[in-house]
Parts: C-alpha cells; sequence; structure tokens
C-alpha cells in the first residue's frame, strides 16, 4: 500500500457481477478501508448500489450482467463483451496494484486471463464452486489466482490440495444476517394472526429465476391454502422484479391472498415458520435465521442436461453440502412440482417437533460458517498480501502491459 506520506492512491480493480458478491464485495471494500486509516484507496470496477455506497467507482453496473446459465447467457453475450471491453481499457490506463475478482466465475475467470496480460496481481474472493463442477478449472485458477480466499470450511482444503496460496476466512453472511425486530413487532406491523402458520416464498433475485419459480410457488400455496389456513409471505430484498411478481401473480393466481414485503426479508423469514427458498445463497441466509427451509430451483431443460453432465457434488443446496448431510430437504427440476412441494411444506407445518429438532441443528450450523468479522480477516490478509510494494507504480516483476 502507499506510505502514509505518499499522496499517491493506490488503485484496485474490484469486479463483482451478482447482487449476493456485490454485497460481499461493498463490505470488503469498506474493511480495507478501515484496515489502512491514513492512507488512500480508490476502488473502481463492476458493481451496483450497494458498492457505490462503499465508495466504489462502478464502470459496470451488475444489472447488465445477471444471467443464469449456458443458454440463458446466449441473449446477453454483447452485455458481457462490452462490460469486459469497459473493464480491460480501465485495468490498462490506471494500471491498479492488484484486482480483486468476487465470485461470478464465467466471467471472472475470462477477465483474469486478459488482467495478467497486463501484469495484474489478482486475488479471488469467493471461490468458484470448482469443488462441484468442472473441477479440471482449478489448473487454469492456479496460473492466474495469486491468492484465493475461501468463504465455505472445506474449501481451503481443496485449493491447499493444488499448492495454491489459500485463506479461509469465514462466511461474510454471518455478519450481515439477522432478524432486527420481534416477532410480535413484526406479526403486528403487518397484521398477521401468530396463531396461523406462517410461510415465506422467495422465488429467487433475478428474473429468470422468478419466472421458472414463482408460478409452482404459487400453485403450491393455492392447494395449500384449500386445505387449512396458512398466512403467506413474499419477501423481496428489493423492488427490481416487483412488474414481473405481479403480472405472474395475475396470471396464475389473482385471488390468492400473498402478502409481499419489500425490503425486510430477513424478519420476514425469522419469524416464519417455514420458508421455500430458491437454492443459492438465500438458503444460507434462511439458515443463519434458524427457519426451517425448503431448497427449489428449476431451469432450462437444456441447461439442465448439461449440468448433469458437469456437476459432481451430494448435495445441491449450500447448507447440505456444509453439514455433509441432507438437513434441508431439496426439489430441483421435474421434483420441483406443486405436488410434491405441497407434500413437504404440510409435512414441515403439522410437525413441530421437527420444525423444533431442525432449528436446534441450523444453530449448529451457524458455527461452522467461521464466526464475525470475514471480511476484516479477508481485508487484513489482503493488506498483509500487499505490504511488500508500498507504491502504486508498476512492480519491477511486471513489465509493460502487453
Amino acid at each position: 500500500m502507499t506510505s502514509k506520506n505518499n499522496s499517491v492512491p493506490v488503485q484496485i480493480l474490484i469486479v463483482a457481477g451478482e447482487a449476493s458478491g456485490e454485497s460481499h464485495a461493498a463490505d470488503l471494500a469498506e474493511a480495507l478501508r478501515r484496515s489502512a486509516p491514513g492512507e488512500s484507496l480508490q476502488f473502481f470496477g463492476c458493481g451496483g448500489d450497494r458498492m457505490r455506497q462503499a465508495g466504489v467507482e462502478t464502470l459496470v453496473d451488475i444489472r447488465e450482467l445477471a444471467v443464469l446459465g449456458p443458454v440463458e447467457v446466449v441473449p446477453h453475450l454483447w452485455h458481457l463483451y462490452t462490460a469486459m471491453r469497459c473493464l480491460l481499457k480501465a485495468a490498462d490506463s490506471r494500471r491498479p496494484r492488484l484486482a480483486i475478482l468476487v465470485d461470478f466465475p464465467d466471467f471472472n475467470l475470462r477477465l483474469a486471463r486478459k488482467l495478467k496480460t497486463l501484469r495484474i496481481p489478482i486475488i479471488y474472493f469467493i471461490s468458484p464452486q470448482v469443488w462441484a463442477w468442472r473441477s479440471r478449472r482449478v489448473y487454469l485458477i492456479k496460473t492466474l489466482v495469486d491468492l484465493m480466499i475461501v468463504i465455505l470450511p472445506f474449501e481451503k482444503k481443496f485449493y491447499a490440495r493444488f499448492g495454491m496460496d489459500v485463506e479461509y476466512v469465514g462466511h461474510p453472511l454471518v455478519d450481515q444476517v439477522a432478524a432486527t425486530t420481534s416477532r410480535e413487532d413484526f406479526f403486528r406491523k403487518h397484521r398477521l394472526d401468530p396463531n396461523i402458520p406462517t410461510l415465506s416464498l422467495l422465488p429467487g433475485s433475478r428474473q429468470k429465476e422468478v419466472k421458472f419459480h414463482l408460478p409452482i410457488l404459487l400453485e403450491t400455496a393455492r392447494r395449500l391454502m384449500e386445505q387449512s389456513p396458512v398466512q403467506l409471505l413474499l419477501p423481496l430484498a428489493s423492488s427490481l422484479n416487483r412488474r414481473l411478481i405481479n403480472r405472474i401473480r395475475e396470471e396464475e393466481a389473482p385471488d390468492l391472498p400473498l402478502l409481499v414485503i419489500e425490503t425486510d426479508t430477513y424478519n420476514a423469514v425469522a419469524h416464519s415458520d417455514l420458508a421455500v427458498v430458491a437454492s443459492g445463497t438465500a438458503t444460507l441466509e434462511a439458515a443463519l435465521l434458524g427457519t426451517p427451509l425448503i431448497a427449489v430451483f428449476r431451469i432450462s431443460t437444456l441447461t439442465w442436461i448439461i449440468g448433469q453432465y458437469l456437476v459432481d457434488v451430494p448435495f445441491y443446496c449450500l447448507v447440505n453440502l456444509i453439514v455433509g448431510r441432507g438437513l434441508v430437504p431439496e426439489l430441483y427440476q421435474k421434483d420441483f412440482n406443486a405436488d410434491r412441494l405441497s407434500q413437504e411444506v404440510k409435512r414441515y407445518l403439522r410437525d413441530s417437533a421437527l420444525r423444533n429438532s431442525v432449528r436446534m441443528d441450523l444453530a449448529r450450523f451457524k458455527t461452522e460458517l467461521g464466526g464475525d468479522g470475514a471480511s476484516e480477516r479477508a481485508a487484513q490478509r489482503i493488506r498483509d498480501w500487499m505490504m511488500p510494494c508500498h507504491s502504486n507504480s508498476v512492480p519491477p516483476d511486471r513489465g509493460p502491459a502487453v
């Protein structure tokens, strides 16, 4: 980093491509500034509102990059190509001290190849899931990444086996995920009845996910309501998909009493008896809140078929992968239908002993994710890694841009 007597700022390229990664990238940028008081750090790259709030100059907005799989990516190729060129042009002109790439591997690993030709060191924060699928990518990653910072406990051993410089810091969600109000206050605010089972439906944050998941969730909810009273919540982290959700509701279940709750997701999930959650980071959030959950997922048939030849894990849900057993029911692709899901939901809502047992398991699960302070630990590791060079100029071994 720069000397405190040197006013030249350290330039850092930071790139996130999805909402969850963007939140972690923003926290890391803030933690890096706290770890180097009196020193000037300038972040630029790809992100969204949260990263802008953290002082990152976002040359590319993440909304241009959000896609689901290899088939869904085709219509977005021009946006991805344009974003890549923009970031590389900025990196070539600004000559950052390092690049921090956050998750989003299909884009970031391609970007890493180009950055290497510019002799820019690369730190990867939040590992590509090479331990789950396309594991041979680890050999490419080893040639591109100077430091891998991982957030899942089993990932350090995986990368160390290939001789990589790897650091486990714990999961940033441990600091972020918590209810901020009591169940009584939440129910009073939203006029809910504490004596009626409450079910949260989380169809995902991306439009493709909402289109695949929400119709099945609504049909399941309709069947449940026909048999016994259930309070239905649909928590939204942002209003981006509100128009799409309203359209699907109008088409699929216009009379269904569904309470949409915006910008209060953690309280909604924490105070629900059960949550049905699109597989991904949201399953970790529900688990950290201690709420029993069912993981669901559906994508295009072609993407699913391709994935079957590439994925090699005993579970798809991150919670199950971490605990090493099927704690969370998984309903994926053809198994994710209204018949199967309504049966599973009824089993949980009718069995309070089952829900209490799962809650106790989830309390233990939280200890598996490394405790508080993951972003601070990551920032300190990056700062230690940067210490040998106290200048923003290009080190001798990097040479000129190719």
